[in-house]
């Protein structure tokens, strides 16, 4: 019974401010890099591409950012069906100190302008970003002939 006791009592202590404070970031920015996609036609408006891609920088809107200066690889795989868009892939970046952190993106959309669009979550990594939470949303444009992109991102980041 004792036991039981001790759980709720260990609650309290955290709630009544016994917590690590935490610093959320709620910021745009952008990353820039260059792509390379492997398209395999399937039928017409139909086609699956493998992608590579390397950011060159991750640029925040406050330089203090801790996503500010980060760049790395990021993989993955995207499936095109008319107008429907699915697929997801991962990004290892390694941030302006030399820690690394661990995206995961989805893709769920193709906007008029040709760029896909959808959802990153941050899911771990070194120092800072071991205990971090976060994501947000994405909309990259890449040019077809130089293989540069630019990827316009919407973040949420808590660290603690």
């Amino acid at each position: 019974m004792t036991r039981y006791c001790l759980i709720p009592a260990t609650l309290c202590i955290l709630c009544a401010g016994g917590a690590v404070a935490e610093t959320t970031w709620n910021q745009p920015g952008k990353g820039t890099g260059v792509t390379k996609a492997s398209t395999v036609e399937i039928a017409e408006g139909h086609s699956l591409m493998q992608i590579s891609s390397t950011y060159d920088t991750v640029e925040m809107q406050d330089a203090s950012h801790p996503m500010h200066g980060a760049a790395g690889p990021c993989f993955g795989s995207v499936e095109i069906s008319g107008t429907a868009v699915s697929g997801s892939g991962v990004c290892a970046f390694t941030d302006s100190g030399g820690d690394k952190v661990v995206l995961h993106w989805t893709a769920d959309a193709m906007e008029a302008s040709g760029a896909m669009a959808g959802n990153w979550t941050l899911t771990g990594g070194t120092g800072k970003w071991a205990e971090a939470e976060g994501g947000g949303t994405y909309s990259s444009l890449a040019d077809p002939a130089s293989g540069t992109f630019v990827n316009t991102i919407t973040s949420k980041l808590t660290l603690p």
